[in-house]
């Protein structure tokens, strides 16, 4: 396909949001200019066969000449489009393709989430939609909770600021160690799911209380994870301080040799304020990932490094078993080494 030259730029232009769709960004700068999304779509180069995508469960993709003229069309350069619509460096569509503009769906498990409605004010009517990295997000600016497109949620958290607190902290954990961090969050998120599908640790005191703040009883499972939160994020930074113990070959708090697991457990359950209950039954999901996460550095190069001390908080955690590979996008439960799933029937921890 080829471009017959620059094309104009559209009257009315679209703000676009860091991490929106390519989908979304089309159908906003469409309606902006009074037109279809079939009708910008062939402007760019699409097909007459095209047919509007639907945000909520679909992408375009774009090869590049169409990211060109939409550059042209849109009034921004092809880098500034890169930077806000993070999906369109996923395509895969070489520049003598004929089909420029191709739509696809998205996996079940990674639809695009709505973006936070405050932030989207003064975009136009349409609601905005972003590439997911999971089921949910957080706005911190304005403190809302949204979900995707099966539930459309769009929840300001008012009376939980706490899971705004704990959101401003696990991005300071993802500064500090890197992508890690995503497992890492993942192993927490089903440590707690497991204390609440177990009614253990907070499900009597903070995670009722929050429930009741949101109108919401146990079936509500969609609610699961913005209850667990402000405690999972807090799992989370316990298990980065023991990864970067074991990263070289170290116990818990450089004790010796060996791995520790009640003095860790029980570090994790003063940080919650949960002590009691953490002795209670509690430790159980915390040392199954233990077990998963246990310290492989045979005993004599334990001995040989012990002078050697865990890397600064402020330099990125390599991965380690067993997340050597990480998924960046879809429900956290994938990224995580336990074998657990939020709904289904907690009759063994089946680790081993």
């Amino acid at each position: 396909m080829e471009s017959e030259g620059p094309l104009a730029r559209l009257p009315r232009l679209a703000v676009m949001v860091r991490g929106e769709t390519v989908a979304s960004y089309l159908w906003r700068l469409a309606e902006r200019n009074g037109m279809r999304f079939e009708e910008l779509a062939q402007h760019i180069g699409a097909p007459r066969t095209i047919k509007a995508a639907d945000p909520r469960t679909e992408e375009v993709r774009l090869g590049p000449v169409a990211l060109q003229r939409l550059a042209e069309v849109s009034g921004k350069s092809s880098a500034q489009l890169a930077h806000a619509l993070v999906s369109l460096n996923h395509g895969r569509i070489s520049a003598r393709a004929r089909r420029q503009v191709q739509i696809e769906s998205w996996p079940g498990n990674e639809l695009p989430v709505q973006a936070c409605e405050l932030c989207a004010a003064g975009r136009g009517e349409r609601r905005v939609w972003r590439v997911p990295s999971e089921q949910w997000a957080v706005c911190v600016r304005h403190g809302r909770w949204t979900a995707t497109a099966q539930g459309e949620v769009q929840i300001g958290l008012e009376r939980l600021p706490e899971v705004v607190d704990a959101h401003v902290r696990r991005l300071r954990l993802e500064r500090r160690t890197g992508p890690y961090a995503r497992a890492l969050m993942a192993d927490a998120q089903q440590v707690a799911v497991y204390w609440w599908q177990c009614r253990q640790m907070a499900w009597r005191g903070v995670w009722r209380a929050r429930q009741e703040a949101l109108g919401v009883d146990r079936s509500a499972l969609w609610a699961v994870p913005l209850v667990v939160y402000p405690e999972a994020v807090v799992v989370a930074e316990a298990m980065a301080v023991r990864e970067r113990q074991r990263a070289v070959g170290r116990s818990f708090a450089g004790g010796p040799e060996g791995w520790s697991t009640g003095r860790w457990t029980a570090w994790v359950g003063e940080r919650l304020g949960m002590v009691g209950e953490m002795a209670d039954g509690g430790h159980r999901g915390l040392e199954a990932w233990l077990v998963s996460h246990r310290n492989t550095v045979p005993v004599v190069a334990r001995l040989a490094q012990q002078e050697e001390r865990a890397a600064p908080r402020s330099v990125p955690l390599s991965p380690l078993e067993p997340h050597r590979t990480i998924p960046l996008h879809g429900p956290l439960e994938e990224a995580s080494c336990l074998p657990w799933r939020l709904g289904s029937p907690m009759t063994s921890t089946s680790w081993g």
